[in-house]
């Protein structure tokens, strides 16, 4: 099959400002893209130019189509794009393609293609809840109009089970499958031994919250049983140098690394041998890294903002609840050997790969 990704925005801007990944490989839809390539299918994507990759002359296993944003002081290229050319692209390409993807009901890519080429199009759907712009008016008045009337036809595939019940308010054509953006089975996979740490991947700015692990897990290590976990703090950003300060202040310096963005390469064996991936996001959906450290045989303890914490509650993965504590640390502790294997046989369906076939499952 010959397979169209449209999805404009590579990756999450903060305060509006996009940061420019060095490679398409660092952005999650090239895994989800590689899920159908290792299914032995074709794969174009097609992104905002903003997002262009710093890196030269990458080499990909699917093409890549960059295009300008039109009007980018009302259509912010960030938060809703409006790419220049792509509805003539579309009416002379779409065609060539048995299946088109593209990303949520409200985005401007989602009508063009909805209009262009509705009866091989799924609508990838991952809000679970109105975009708070403009006190969420944008967003009603997008859902209760051209989502109901223009896109009534299109079928549309949730990536969580919230996202599912959002768009069932406004879509008629909603599929009981949930696809998510898949992990990379190749790389991310379950270990046999764990080590006395737990692990965070997140950016270091300020919706993460991740002083409030370090604050949480500092009060695990001053109980004499507990002095040698470790925690270690994969990602880099803006709060990077506060956070160390924190840990200075805190002395615990000997328990916390701080080892700035990794591949996922470096990142894969950490992930495995930890005790538990720490989460406790004040605004974050979709959390690939949740998926990877499932994938990876790791539990997750998280508060109830990701869109996964059902699945993670109800299967056993870890522990939802808002306002964690040591006390939770001390229970993944006491829990492992429980929660691993039940991440070990959830894991299986996570893969990119497996997100690929059940998304192909839909369009048959």
């Amino acid at each position: 099959m010959k397979i169209l990704i449209i999805n404009c925005i590579l990756s999450t801007a903060e305060h509006g400002i996009i940061k420019r990944k060095e490679s398409i490989s660092d952005c999650m839809i090239s895994n989800f893209a590689r899920g159908f390539i290792e299914l032995g299918h074709q794969v174009t994507l097609l992104a905002s130019a903003e997002f262009m990759p710093t890196g030269k002359d990458e080499q990909l296993p699917f093409d890549v189509i960059f295009f300008p944003s039109q009007l980018p002081r009302v259509f912010k290229p960030s938060l809703l794009p409006w790419p220049r050319g792509m509805r003539q692209w579309l009416k002379q390409h779409a065609g060539g393609y048995d299946l088109v993807i593209t990303s949520e009901a409200f985005q401007i890519p989602s009508l063009i293609a909805s209009r262009v080429c509705p009866s091989r199009l799924i609508i990838w759907q991952e809000m679970d809840r109105h975009q708070r712009l403009l006190f969420k008016l944008p967003s009603r008045l997008w859902h209760n109009t051209v989502v109901r009337l223009l896109m009534r036809d299109v079928t549309v595939v949730p990536r969580s089970e919230p996202a599912r019940e959002f768009i069932s308010r406004y879509s008629r054509r909603v599929s009981d499958v949930t696809v998510d953006h898949g992990t990379d089975a190749r790389v991310l996979h379950p270990g046999e031994e764990h080590d006395k740490a737990f692990i965070v991947v997140s950016q270091l700015v300020k919706r993460k919250n991740v002083d409030s692990i370090i604050a949480k897990f500092a009060r695990l290590v001053t109980r004499e049983e507990y002095k040698d976990y470790r925690l270690d703090i994969i990602g880099d950003g803006d709060q990077a140098g506060e956070l160390e300060r924190q840990v200075s202040t805190l002395g615990i310096e000997n328990n916390v690394t701080f080892h700035g963005f990794l591949s996922h390469a470096r990142l894969a064996d950490r992930l495995r041998r930890a005790l538990a991936l720490l989460v406790d996001t004040s605004s974050d959906l979709n959390m690939v890294t949740i998926a990877e450290a499932i994938t990876s045989g790791t539990p997750v303890v998280t508060n109830t903002k990701p869109s996964t914490a059902r699945f993670i509650r109800e299967n056993g993965l870890g522990i939802v609840r808002d306002g964690w504590d040591e006390n939770d640390l001390i229970q993944v502790i006491s829990s492992y050997d429980r929660m691993h294997d039940a991440c070990v046989a959830a894991g299986k369906e996570l893969t990119n790969v497996a997100c690929a076939r059940k998304m192909i499952h839909v369009l048959d």
